[in-house]
């Protein structure tokens, strides 16, 4: 927060404008002198404030960016400086929409945006359940008549497992991510752990899902290559990466979409960036993003990440951003 600060020179009193800014554990004060106090009247100095305000933002970009250069080997493509500067500017404004937003209105805000995010992955997987269902089933507690009970416990289920991610702090392991699948599954299959049958896709896929008895195996694989990269790869490619990663691997019999998106979003809470909303209507684009991720080309899985990680921004933060200023 900007703070006007006065000091005295010789009897003299001169006004100041500071702030204090972390990147990554490293404090910096930033101050900018604005003149006599005696000689600036309000308007000058709430004017002042505003393009210290500015220059302030445009500081904290600068050091979050030259941060990043220094911790990541390279940016892979349509990854760039470009891009990752204006996922940086995103993420900023979405930090000050959670600092300044009064708790109630941060709180509409969440269950909003998680209710979106229930409605949209689960209905990536086919459930028929509208927005406002699941906005009655998880805030209402009220189920509406003629709807599927395991279409209800989906709803019921996904709610309960982001609130659980957005608290949790823990690494990513092999029982933490049988724990995230046996909440998603509750009260629907009870068939938990790793599959120990091979996987039944509909439709003709061309992906070759990992075999019941490779599973752990491939697994482990994952993990050890999320905890070698974590601090090489940009949040957002790591992110992504991961998740076509474990989709291809398909480790449990049910659950697989909606575990690996809950992982995808866990990734990027746990390096400070707002969560994403994969849409409904993205369905294919989505699927074929992973499906020639597993092939090896990653520049449409990186392409899909931007556009939507930008659209979720402008959908659900975008607007809260001018009213904290």
């Amino acid at each position: 927060m900007v703070k006007l600060v006065l000091r005295s020179i010789r009897g003299k009193s001169y006004a100041y404008l500071e702030e204090t800014i972390r990147i990554y554990g490293f404090v910096r004060k930033i101050s900018k002198y604005i003149g006599p106090y005696a000689k600036l009247n309000k308007k000058e100095i709430n004017e002042g404030k505003e393009i210290f305000k500015k220059e302030v933002f445009e500081k904290k970009i600068k050091l979050k960016i030259g941060y990043l250069k220094k911790k990541i080997r390279e940016f892979e493509y349509p990854l760039d400086s470009k891009e990752v500067r204006k996922i940086e500017e995103m993420n900023f404004k979405y930090k000050e929409i959670i600092k300044k937003l009064h708790t109630s209105n941060l709180e509409d805000l969440n269950k909003r945006f998680i209710a979106n995010y229930v409605f949209e992955s689960n209905a990536l997987e086919g459930n028929s359940l509208t927005l406002k269902n699941v906005a009655e089933i998880v805030f209402e507690k009220r189920i509406s008549k003629g709807k599927d009970l395991r279409e209800i416990y989906d709803a019921q289920n996904s709610y309960g497992v982001f609130l659980f991610l957005q608290r949790s702090r823990k690494e990513l392991s092999h029982d933490f991510i049988i724990k995230i699948h046996s909440m998603v599954m509750e009260k629907i299959d009870d068939r938990l752990g790793y599959r120990k049958l091979p996987a039944v896709l509909i439709g003709k896929p061309t992906t070759k899902l990992t075999k019941p008895g490779r599973i752990f195996e491939e697994m482990n694989n994952l993990l050890s290559w999320y905890k070698k990269n974590k601090n090489k790869i940009y949040p957002l490619e790591l992110a992504f990466k991961f998740h076509a990663k474990f989709e291809k691997i398909h480790p449990f019999s049910d659950g697989n979409g909606r575990v690996g998106r809950f992982l995808l979003n866990y990734i990027l809470m746990k390096e400070g960036y707002f969560p994403i909303i994969i849409r409904k209507n993205t369905r294919n684009s989505y699927l074929n993003a992973l499906e020639v991720a597993d092939k090896g080309i990653r520049i449409v899985l990186m392409r899909f990440a931007l556009k939507h990680y930008k659209e979720t921004f402008r959908k659900f933060f975008e607007v809260y951003y001018s009213y904290t200023q």
